[in-house]
C-alpha cells in the first residue's frame, strides 16, 4: 500500500469519525465507532469499518450508517481534495468481533482450568 493511500485512508476515517459522532440519528447516537477504513485501489470506493458499543443492535446501526451514507460522503467530498470522493460503504470491523471470541474462549478456559471456581 502506498503513502498516498494509507493518509487518504486515515483522513477519510477522520473526518466519517467525525461526522458519525455528529449524527442525530438514535441508531447510531453514541454507539458506533468508525475503527478504519480501506480504500479501493483506483479510489472510487471506500470501505467504511465500525463497531458497535456491546449489547446494541448492529443492524440498526448498519441501517443508520447506510441511511446517512450520502451525508458523510458530501462531507468527505468536502473536506479533501479528491478529484473524485469515493463511494462509501459500512462493514462491522471484523477484528472486533474476533477479538470478542477469542476474549469468550479464554474466559472459559480460564474457568475451565480455574481451580479455585470448582
Amino acid at each position: 500500500m502506498s503513502e498516498r493511500t494509507r493518509k487518504i485512508e486515515s483522513q477519510l476515517k477522520e473526518i466519517a469519525g467525525e461526522e458519525v459522532a455528529a449524527l442525530s440519528d438514535p441508531r447510531i447516537n453514541g454507539l458506533v465507532t468508525v475503527t478504519g477504513v480501506r480504500v479501493s485501489p483506483d479510489l472510487g470506493q471506500a470501505t467504511v469499518f465500525y463497531s458497535v458499543l456491546a449489547g446494541e443492535n448492529e443492524e440498526e446501526a448498519r441501517e443508520g450508517l447506510q441511511s446517512a451514507a450520502g451525508r458523510i460522503q458530501s462531507s468527505v467530498g468536502a473536506q479533501t481534495r479528491l478529484r473524485r470522493t469515493p463511494r462509501l460503504r459500512f462493514e462491522p470491523d471484523p477484528v472486533v468481533e474476533r477479538a470478542s471470541r477469542i476474549d469468550a474462549v479464554l474466559r472459559e478456559v480460564k474457568t475451565h482450568d480455574d481451580p479455585d471456581n470448582e
